[in-house]
């Protein structure tokens, strides 16, 4: 049989992966570059996207702004944002800071600063996990004595399963209270029965020791889920302890006076762990690139960071304080390709094989400079709705570049 079929196919994938890589190669994700920003970026038409971005370099100081505006763009891409978030009512900072140290969804630094690690990295079994996003809220106020209300984000709407969520209430003891007695922490789920009128609905009950303050937490999984898949976002809890105002014990609710911090601190939090698709496949590891350190003309990685309080972001985005939006640049010479990286090897070596030989259809044809292995990112953000959002987001940094 002819080997000009198989030829004429590989030809067609050659050309559409390096047309992939012809934008920015901070990371493909799942998302793509909008076509301005190649036109921006790539200003002629290249047969090798990484020259274009080597040019870009050695003009780096006219194209930074127009790099970190793509950067810009990508990130609000991977989040499925439109533009970036306008924070007008953020959550007290020490309400903030105490429920990320309760749940261990990032590192309070000592000035006060908020470290994450990213998702997956480190981790042997990460690439077996299913994706998730740990949505955050804190409590409102609700209509009568007792009662709390969590607006849960729709950004929980579209995935398809709750791993977890628990409400978390602090309960307080007077410094006078000796009581080594038990009280029973109700909570209660307000819904509008087929009459129209108000019921209430157990959800959790917990009995408790008042020797101590402290945190406690009720599961509401089911509740999350059925409000989710019935497209409500309002969980409306009642908190009741009928022994408590004996015990010299008072569940901390939402203070209606802003300037008590310490109230504002213990503030009701509800926390959704809540699955985001299909867990990806597991990764190969590849051979090590190269690193550009200004000596290296082969294909390499160009480290590039973006911080976030630079370019006006550090409001909305709570962790982590920038982006390394790095990208693939260098020469891939006949002899180089498919040995900087095997993430891409068979269709490399393919084409290289052909092209050595001389066959027509691949003579004139370059090896492109693309990611070949790519990690996720962690952020902690704002989303449209002022919610809080701890999300990872794969393929979203790049490690490593190769020759395709």
């Amino acid at each position: 049989m002819s080997p000009l079929p198989l030829l004429s196919g590989m030809l067609l994938l050659f050309a559409h992966s390096c047309g992939g890589a012809g934008s920015l190669s901070v990371a493909t994700g799942g998302g793509q570059t909008p076509p301005q920003t190649q036109s921006q970026l790539v200003p002629e038409v290249t047969d090798c996207p990484s020259c274009a971005l080597a040019r870009l370099n050695e003009e780096e100081d006219g194209s930074k702004p127009e790099v970190v505006e793509a950067v810009k763009r990508h990130i609000l891409n991977m989040l499925h944002l439109q533009v970036r978030p306008n924070v007008t009512h953020p959550v007290p900072r020490a309400a903030l800071l105490n429920a990320i140290r309760k749940l261990h969804v990032g590192r309070v630094a000592e000035d006060g600063s908020v470290q994450i690690e990213d998702g997956g990295h480190g981790r042997p079994d990460a690439a077996d996990m299913v994706e998730t996003t740990e949505i955050l809220t804190f409590a409102e106020a609700g209509d009568s004595q007792g009662a709390v209300n969590f607006l849960i984000s729709k950004e929980g709407g579209e995935l398809s399963l709750v791993e977890q969520a628990n409400v978390w209430i602090f309960l307080r003891l007077a410094k006078t209270n000796r009581s080594r007695a038990k009280v029973t922490i109700l909570l209660l789920q307000q819904r509008h029965g087929g009459d129209g009128h108000e019921e209430s609905v157990l959800l959790a009950e917990k009995a408790v020791d008042t020797r101590r303050s402290g945190w406690h937490t009720f599961p509401v999984s089911a509740s999350v889920q059925a409000l989710l898949k019935g497209g409500g976002s309002m969980l409306s809890l009642k908190i009741s302890c009928p022994l408590c105002a004996n015990a010299g014990a008072t569940p901390i609710l939402v203070s209606t006076s802003g300037n008590q911090e310490r109230e504002q601190s213990h503030r009701p939090f509800l926390m959704a762990v809540v699955q985001q698709g299909e867990g990806s496949e597991p990764r190969r590891r590849p051979k090590r690139g190269l690193e550009c350190d200004g000596k290296v003309r082969a294909c390499c990685k160009r480290q590039f960071y973006v911080n976030f309080k630079d370019i006006g972001w550090s409001d909305w985005i709570i962790a982590p304080g920038g982006y390394h939006a790095n990208y693939c640049e260098g020469d891939c010479p006949s002899h180089v390709a498919s040995i900087t990286g095997s993430s891409l090897s068979f269709h490399s070596t393919v084409i290289n094989h052909y092209r050595i030989r001389g066959y027509a259809p691949f003579q004139n044809i370059k090896s492109c400079c693309v990611p070949t292995r790519l990690r996720a990112m962690s952020m902690l953000y704002y989303n449209e709705e002022q919610k809080i959002v701890k999300k990872d987001i794969q393929n979203m940094v790049v490690e490593e570049c190769g020759c395709s």
